[in-house]
């Protein structure tokens, strides 16, 4: 049973990262559509720069579970790497129940507020565009949920490791 969790998480994970990664493209060529706009017609948009940002916040924040299933997430191990591979998994397991999980946890609690808080009040941006804040609000527990199970299924990976089995 906790295979198939691991596996699962991975899988939603990499399908979440990998659709995610595609936004990259619509980014460039908005950006591309606004230099094109600005340079040659001298005509710039009021909605270019929250699209790319709220495009690019979304990419980034929904990338986190992904990252965290790769390993890319970036870490000074300069003092653990000279350590027996045992005692870092240890250290691993050990630092996931003191850190992440309290940190990602206490973030994903107030994410979760901050997203409701801005859905109650339908809230939307002060530029003039004025687009709604909501939507992208919402991805902030959403990521930070997606970080935490992947997280677990980290957890549970290295646990079968220490017992000498690979999931």
């Amino acid at each position: 049973m906790l295979k198939k969790f691991v596996h699962a998480v991975d899988a939603v994970n990499n399908f979440v990262g990998r659709y995610t990664a595609l936004l990259l493209i619509p980014l460039v060529a908005i950006v591309f559509y606004e230099v094109f706009m600005r340079k040659l017609f001298n005509m710039p948009t009021m909605w270019v720069f929250e699209t790319t940002v709220y495009l690019y916040g979304f990419h980034y924040m929904m990338s986190m579970g992904v990252t965290m299933l790769y390993d890319k997430h970036v870490r000074i191990d300069i003092i653990t790497l000279q350590l027996p591979q045992k005692i870092q998994l240890i250290l691993r397991l050990v630092t996931f129940w003191l850190i992440f999980v309290p940190f990602v946890g206490a973030m994903l609690w107030a994410g979760t507020e901050y997203a409701a808080k801005s859905w109650m009040q339908w809230e939307h941006s002060w530029s003039a565009w004025k687009p709604p804040l909501y939507p992208f609000k919402t991805v902030i527990p959403v990521s930070l949920f997606l970080l935490l199970i992947q997280g677990f299924a980290n957890f549970i990976r290295e646990c079968y490791k220490l017992k000498g089995e690979e999931i």
